[in-house]
């Protein structure tokens, strides 16, 4: 018999940045603030536990978000002791003449879901596709194999002198994440 599967790591509730004025929280996007806490046992994977499925390790990169020249793409890895455990590497380019300038990307997760963010390599992307800033963002999966990682994302940025502000979904992760 398989050994029990480690319990998913507790991270904080994400820190969330104050509301624009006149809009909502990301948070609410999803239907509350902070997340309630976690089951006192963590699903069993069952196929994992068989070996059957993706294998834990590196996923092919895909496309979060493609719009008005900003790329992001998404690199996901698994730790193979907790496959709850999701790290997701954003990687920001621009087809752009000019830089993408004041980046700030945010991530909001379902109640199901913890979030640990680490701040960007940097808040401006370089133009013509010369070069990319990356974030790196870790998600628990308390309904790991049960429910797919579904994320919520604000982009905030400026382009050519003007604020742009994009929110959107991120739900085409790949098949075992």
């Amino acid at each position: 018999s398989a050994p029990a599967p480690a319990p998913a790591p507790s991270f904080g509730a994400p820190r969330a940045a104050a509301p624009p004025a006149g809009g909502m929280d990301l948070l609410d996007l999803l239907g509350g603030g902070p997340p309630s806490a976690a089951p006192s046992a963590p699903p069993v994977d069952a196929m994992a536990m068989m070996g059957l499925g993706a294998p834990t390790g590196s996923f092919a990169p895909f496309t979060a978000y493609n719009k008005n020249g900003l790329l992001i793409t998404f690199a996901c890895s698994k730790d193979p002791s907790n496959p709850s455990v999701t790290t997701i590497e954003s990687s920001f380019t621009s087809s752009l003449p000019t830089p993408i300038e004041g980046l700030n990307f945010q991530v909001a997760v379902p109640k199901f879901m913890r979030l640990q963010m680490t701040p960007a390599s940097s808040t401006v992307v370089p133009p013509n596709n010369s070069g990319k800033v990356t974030q790196v963002f870790k998600v628990a999966n308390s309904m790991h194999g049960q429910k797919p990682v579904v994320l919520k994302i604000k982009i905030d940025y400026s382009s050519g002198g003007m604020p742009v502000t994009e929110m959107g979904q991120v739900d085409n992760f790949p098949a075992g994440v």
